[in-house]
């Protein structure tokens, strides 16, 4: 046996094992799997008749017995349990062995768009369901009709299905009369459903396709460290506006320093987060790993906006000649961070689409969903439209007061934070949005663009824009850096000696 084919068979039993892990508890309380059910709801309830048939169901033509009828809270979509309606469902294969098909009679599974389509071009059409070649328990294979011995259902039990091959030839697998599909003694899955494929140009040949588990595949590749790396210049950007302010006296006892230092903080462990993620497989991580890591993630970087807002209305009050106090300080921040970290521990023990927002094989926003969009780009818009509120009624007071400009030789120390954090507010703005519209370019093409170093490249720009707006463009630090430039080279001419004497 090669290689290809083992790995199809691991990977058959690999699925196999992940359903029963995910969709088959309810055996325990349940007279057979959800696979082998059907939805009896409506069906004709012989209660009433009395005698040997009391509690019996006829469905399709055939007598279930109560014992094989139970009710259901729940449906298994793609291997997961997914709360439903309260139904009756009987365990039809146990009576009648079944036969899935993918689509209705005359047309064909399409494994590229993943819905069943009208056959194209002239020549035969795909044979009905009605008759199908099986081989009996006496090893001989007849064309039999369906209906007359097995249960046919019409549906794909995943919404991914793929054909297994080997050597990029499909491999061909024999029905057997109780049911079970096999290949040279391999048996296939029950999660499966057959759909007609064209040999040739004169004659189909059913062949059955399997669940496919909706698992990204991790790779660490050029994009993946340009990300890593653009994120690492960011947070030592970071990290320098983060000393420059400790270090600066002036900007260290003010309450906009402390927040600006509170966000580079938050910036800086948000994304070192961001590239652990990033350059580890989430298999290698552990299921509370993969949910705490990225909670604290997604903690540090929505807190982040939020102290923007919070800047932004400390500058506001600050042209209305409020000064806070330390204790109006934190009775406004405290309930900030508090937000945040409740945001971020409902976001963990979220689900989304039957599936936990954290903790699946990303090990951070599925990108298949808009999951991101909801709990991430949401309260940083939201974050954002505050921001721009108090901006605005910031720029109104400045043209109501006409005391605001009569200084003109110098900007105001108030009026050039606000200039200087505006810069980076933008800036950052404009990296976030580059985020969403890869984002949205990714989610409807269905795989990774371009896009995505642009993402890359803006991450690195907002450490440069850190650098640019808050320390290039604030005349506080550089008042300081210039007073550390002229004692360095105060310091160097006492040290230096007279050039005449050598």
């Amino acid at each position: 046996m090669s290689l290809a084919m083992s790995t199809s068979q691991f990977w058959l039993i690999g699925w196999q094992l992940l359903l029963i892990a995910a969709g088959y508890p309810e055996e325990a309380r349940h007279p057979c799997a959800f696979i082998d059910t059907a939805n009896i709801t409506g069906g004709y309830n012989m209660g009433n008749l009395g005698g040997s048939l009391n509690g019996s169901y006829v469905y399709n033509w055939t007598v279930i017995p109560k014992e094989l009828v139970t009710a259901y809270d729940f449906v298994i979509e793609n291997g997961i349990r997914v709360p439903a309606a309260r139904h009756l469902r009987a365990c039809v294969c146990k009576l009648r062995p079944c036969v899935r098909f993918c689509c209705p009679a005359g047309q064909l599974y399409e494994l590229q768009r993943r819905r069943c389509v009208a056959p194209t071009g002239d020549g035969p059409q795909p044979p009905g369901h009605s008759h199908m070649t099986v081989e009996l328990h006496n090893g001989s294979r007849l064309s039999i009709e369906l209906r007359a011995r097995f249960s046919v259902h019409v549906e794909t039990p995943c919404d991914h299905m793929r054909a297994l091959t080997k050597d990029s030839v499909y491999l061909n697998w024999t029905l057997h009369e109780n049911g079970s599909i096999t290949h040279r003694e391999h048996l296939f899955t029950k999660h499966y459903c057959f759909t007609p494929l064209r040999v040739g140009n004169s004659s189909w040949n059913w062949q059955p396709l399997a669940c496919a588990p909706e698992k990204l595949h991790f790779a660490l590749g050029v994009r993946e460290w340009t990300y890593a790396i653009c994120l690492l210049i960011c947070i030592i950007s970071m990290f320098i506006v983060l000393i420059v302010h400790l270090m600066c006296s002036g900007m260290r006892n003010s309450f906009y320093g402390v927040a600006i230092k509170a966000y580079t903080t938050c910036v800086i462990f948000g994304y070192a987060l961001l590239a652990h993620l990033t350059l580890h497989d989430p298999a290698n991580l552990s299921a509370a790993a993969c949910r705490v890591i990225p909670s604290l993630a997604l903690l540090f970087l929505v807190l982040s906006f939020y102290i923007l807002s919070f800047i932004s209305f400390k500058l506001y009050v600050s042209f209305h000649g409020v000064v806070f106090t330390k204790l109006m300080f934190w009775l406004i921040f405290g309930p900030i961070v508090l937000i945040a970290v409740g945001w971020s521990v409902f976001v963990g023990f979220s689900y989304y689409g039957a599936k936990l927002v954290f903790g699946g094989d990303t090990c951070w926003f599925d990108p298949r969903n808009w999951s991101i969009m909801i709990y991430f780009f949401a309260p940083i818009f939201v974050a954002c439209a505050i921001s721009g509120f108090f901006y605005l009624l910031t720029l109104i007071r400045i043209c109501d007061d006409p005391d605001l400009d009569a200084e003109k030789s110098f900007e105001s120390l108030e009026r050039n934070r606000l200039k200087s954090f505006w810069k980076f507010f933008t800036y950052t703005a404009l990296t976030y949005f580059v985020c969403v519209c890869s984002f949205a370019v990714n989610y409807y093409r269905e795989e990774r663009s371009h896009l995505n170093y642009a993402v890359c490249f803006g991450t690195a720009f907002h450490g440069f824009a850190a650098l640019y707006a808050l320390i290039g463009k604030n005349q506080q630090i550089q008042h300081f850096l210039r007073r550390i430039d002229e004692n360095n080279d105060e310091d160097t001419c006492e040290n230096s000696v007279p050039m005449s004497i050598y």
